[in-house]
Formats: structure tokens, sequence, C-alpha cells
């Protein structure tokens, strides 16, 4: 699968701690205000904290952003197949042609190809998180266990519509 190789846009994360992480992606779609989907190809293979799941080098990580959702989801391929899809519950997404911004509220979701689902580092919520962000985790967590199967569908379904060839 090769890296990235059409035009670039920023992800940008701000922990709640308020430190900044940012990931130079390619571009895929870009609504301004509404939504983003982006490609970035794993240069080595990376353990996710708290699982056994691995991803390999040249796994593709498809990441689809909204502005009115409480979470963004990653869509990881191998050789074309899904692996898993991994909701972080996040608030405050902005979306313009250079970069994707958002808050990062600590909760990710891990929905396995079986339909399990996990979910992972709700022990590292720090006990002052404001109510608003409280509400942002339930309601994301409620869509994911409850809309898993459909959350599943829409993603694989929005990958394979603008995933280069």
């Amino acid at each position: 699968m090769g890296s990235q190789t059409r035009a670039t846009i920023t992800e940008r994360k701000t922990r709640l701690d308020g430190s900044v992480v940012e990931y130079a992606c390619e571009t895929l779609v870009v609504e301004p205000g509404r939504r983003a989907v982006v490609r970035y190809v794993a240069e080595q293979d990376r353990p996710l904290a708290g699982t056994d799941l691995v991803l390999r080098k040249g796994t593709v990580t498809v990441g689809h952003f909204w502005t009115d959702r409480p979470y963004n989801m990653y869509h990881w391929l191998e050789g074309g197949r899904t692996v898993a899809l991994y909701m972080s519950i996040a608030t405050d997404t902005t979306i313009d042609p250079e970069r994707i911004a958002y808050r990062d509220l600590v909760v990710d979701v891990l929905i396995r190809t079986s339909g399990a689902i996990e979910i992972l580092d709700e022990d590292e919520l720090p006990p002052s998180i404001e109510p608003r962000d409280r509400l942002a985790i339930a309601k994301a967590l409620e869509t994911c266990v409850t809309e898993a199967r459909r959350l599943t569908t829409e993603i694989e379904r929005e990958t394979r519509a603008v995933l280069p060839t």
C-alpha cells in the first residue's frame, strides 16, 4: 500500500491536559465545517495500549471526522480487509482544508470484526471533567454500544467510497 501521496491535512488532537499532538494525513474528503475523511499508512508496528491488537506496518488508517458528532472513527485495514474500528470520543471538532482539530476526551472504543466492543481508558478520566464532556462521553458510548452494527456498516461503506484503489 505505500505512503501518503496526495494533498496533506493536519489532524490536531488537543488532550484534556492541554497538550497537542499533530499528525500529517492524506486528504481524501474535506467538507469544511461539516466532515472530513483522511488516510494514513503505518510506518511501523504499533501495539494498541490496553488490548492485544497490534497494527502492523503498512496498516491503512482511514479517519472519519464530523463537526456534529461527539466522536471520530478510525477504520483500520490490512490488505483491504477491516482489522477493527476505533472510536475516539472528542468534542469541539473543526474542519477546514488545512486542518482537522478536536478536543480528545480520553475514552476510546474498539469495535472488533467479531462485533466485540471494548471500552478503553475510562480509568484515565480526571475526576474534575466538565459535565458537558461527561455528557459527550455518555452519548458517544451509547451510540457505539446500541448502534455498533450500523456504525460499522456506515464507516466501511464510506471508506470504500473514498479510498484510492
